[in-house]
């Protein structure tokens, strides 16, 4: 059922497990902002999803929150590290500027 509705709006042949990949990416910040830098919602801003948000989806989609981390995040490396990266930065900027 889930992938003869997913062809008919989209043209597209998937299946439940690309589609849990796809929610997860989209919900841990990789859906589509180009940078690494979170998801873009409807509404033009940017999002990334709570922890508790994570562990909800999680044990909504019927498996844990490291099997969602491992299995279904199909973010770059480089995606992953990004808020990391943009934390040291800040930091770094506001011991420069005596803060």
């Amino acid at each position: 059922v889930c992938s003869s509705d997913l062809f008919e709006k989209s043209g597209k042949k998937t299946n439940p497990h690309l589609l849990r990949d796809m929610i997860v990416t989209h919900v841990r910040g990789g859906g589509g902002g180009g940078s690494g830098q979170g998801g873009v919602g409807s509404d033009g801003t940017s999002h990334s999803a709570s922890e508790q948000e994570l562990e909800a989806l999680a044990l909504y989609m019927g498996h844990s929150l490291s099997m969602q981390r491992d299995s279904y995040d199909r973010r770059t490396m480089t995606q992953k590290v990004a808020p990391a990266v943009e934390l040291l930065q800040s930091v770094n900027q506001k011991r420069k500027n005596g803060g």
